[in-house]
């Protein structure tokens, strides 16, 4: 079981099934293998030089526009349980 925090409500709550889209915290194979990281690291990769080179208060909303695009197709951010799949 995975956990998902909710940032709008700052909850967490148990996660049973882990999709696509998701984005799993951690380092491995799992995580690294997974298609919702790999899509992450597309998009962060694809503002890494502006984010770079802008100021700091631009930083912040790159940051939140990377997160709502996972957001927006469904993805949450997911950390294991007690080190469980």
């Amino acid at each position: 079981m995975a956990t998902a925090n909710n940032a709008d409500t700052q909850t967490t709550i148990g996660v049973i099934k882990v999709n696509d889209c998701d984005i799993i915290c951690g380092r491995g194979g799992l995580a690294l293998k997974h298609p919702g990281n790999m899509a992450y690291r597309k998009i962060v990769g694809l503002n890494k030089e502006l984010y770079a080179t802008c100021l700091k208060t631009e930083k912040l909303r790159i940051s939140k526009s990377i997160v709502a695009a996972i957001r927006e197709i469904r993805g949450r951010f997911l950390e294991r349980e007690n080190g469980k799949t």
